[in-house]
């Protein structure tokens, strides 16, 4: 029953099936030893142990069958008692090495858990046949170690608790996009973004299933590693198969992502639930900061398209923000790119005409920074044929030089808009005197 459970965690195919048989396994289990019980030809710690595992398999199954982001925490229950067995019990070896697989503990840690184990029953029994049951447990390690690539066929869930290219462990689900998942990873000590290209979106067109697609999100993942700034969230490496995928079961075992920085402070959108709006000192230093990592997009000649409060996000400590979510930047060629993609709340009126520049940008973080302070979007103006009022209008605290750079910024016409570049001579100019 302990092999059925190791087995169900980490193939997790079968579900229904299991259970009937888990289920059946264990009834047929307790008529057989009734009479061995009653005669006490086992002795009632066995049959304390016993009770025990079966209890616990029963709640790992279930638990895992309704509940997987559990699954790590729950494996711990098993793992003590495995370790600490002194039966040669092969099952339990095999659940014992995959668990510590599974949940990252290091090889040399095994090997010495494994060379106790032997010593202990080379020194109480002369019987080597007992060796099995470490070997096995060994066996089961490096199995399980780094090649379990999905629990289950179902994204983004069944890669909790595996391996992403059998490199870095999933350790939680961070988000889930049109267009990809965001996992939590692991590699060493070190903890990552991952950003996961769908293989359908929500209405099931093809995406990481449409090689042309895998194609352009390759391209446009390459380049965002050429941007080096302190304000866009880093890019450390883009992974493609080397073909594209027949089915969803090949994806699952090596889906394309690209690993970023992990952005410990969440994001703006995630502050402004909080606080509705920010201090205007503070709505300051988060412009310049965010000003700067336009401009750094812009210079490598990219347009991020997507600027939102969800992709601004922050460092722990919530001193820095970093633009992020590159996914759906396109390369400017001939000065305009044709984008259905933009989230409309923060769309410029040209991107919703199927056009747009990197004065797009401008005014997607115009109406960030206006939200910022006053808890407003003002494309509710634009969108009733309203003129924007100035910020100032809904918080008195807000400057006239912010009013200007931000009423500017919104224009409806890309040409009157100012550039990051200058944005950022504006900013350091004016921040400065004040």
């Amino acid at each position: 029953m302990v092999t059925l459970v190791s087995f169900r965690a980490l193939f997790d195919r079968y579900k229904n099936v299991l259970m009937v048989f888990f289920i059946l396994a264990t009834i047929i289990k307790i008529f057989i030893f009734t009479e061995y019980y009653l005669d006490e030809k086992f002795t009632y710690v066995y049959y304390l142990i016993d009770g025990i595992f079966t209890g616990l398999s029963a709640f790992l199954m279930y638990s895992y069958t309704f509940k997987p982001f559990k699954l790590d925490n729950l494996f711990w229950l098993l793992a003590p008692a495995a370790v600490l067995s002194s039966a040669s019990s092969i099952p339990v070896s095999v659940l014992t090495g995959s668990v510590l697989a599974l949940v990252d503990i290091q090889p040399p840690s095994v090997a010495i858990v494994a060379a106790l184990n032997a010593a202990y029953l080379i020194t109480m029994s002369n019987n080597p046949l007992e060796l099995t049951a470490p070997v096995a447990f060994v066996l089961a390690y490096l199995f399980t170690y780094k090649r379990v690539l999905y629990l289950s066929p179902l994204a983004p869930v069944g890669w909790l608790y595996s391996w992403l290219g059998g490199r870095y462990k999933v350790i939680k689900l961070l988000g889930v996009g049109g267009f990809s998942y965001v996992l939590a990873v692991k590699h060493k000590r070190s903890v990552y973004a991952a950003k996961v290209l769908r293989y359908v979106d929500d209405y099931g067109s093809p995406l990481a299933g449409d090689e042309n697609i895998l194609r352009v999100f390759g391209q446009e993942m390459n380049r965002y590693l050429e941007i080096k700034s302190d304000y866009v969230v880093k890019a450390y490496e883009v992974y493609l198969p080397a073909v594209g995928y027949r089915d969803a079961i090949q994806y699952m075992k090596n889906p394309p992502y690209i690993l970023l920085e992990y952005m410990e402070g969440g994001t703006l959108r995630d502050l402004l639930r909080t606080v509705k709006r920010l201090p205007v000192e503070q709505a300051v230093r988060l412009f310049m900061q965010l000003a700067q990592g336009l401009y750094d997009i812009h210079r490598h000649n990219v347009v991020h398209l997507d600027i939102k409060p969800e992709n601004i996000m922050f460092t722990r400590d919530r001193k820095t923000a970093k633009i992020g979510d590159m996914g759906i930047a396109k390369v400017v060629t001939g000065g305009y790119v044709r984008s259905s993609y933009m989230s409309p709340a923060y769309a410029a009126p040209e991107v919703k005409r199927g056009l747009a520049t990197f004065a797009s940008d401008i005014y997607s973080l115009g109406c960030v920074m206006y939200e910022a302070v006053t808890s407003i979007n003002p494309n509710v103006f634009v969108e009733n044929g309203y003129q924007i009022p100035p910020p100032s209008t809904y918080n008195a605290e807000v400057p006239p030089w912010l009013d200007e750079i931000l009423l500017k910024m919104l224009r409806l016409e890309p040409a009157e808009r100012p550039t990051a570049a200058e944005l950022i001579t504006f900013l350091k100019k004016t921040v400065g005197k004040s």
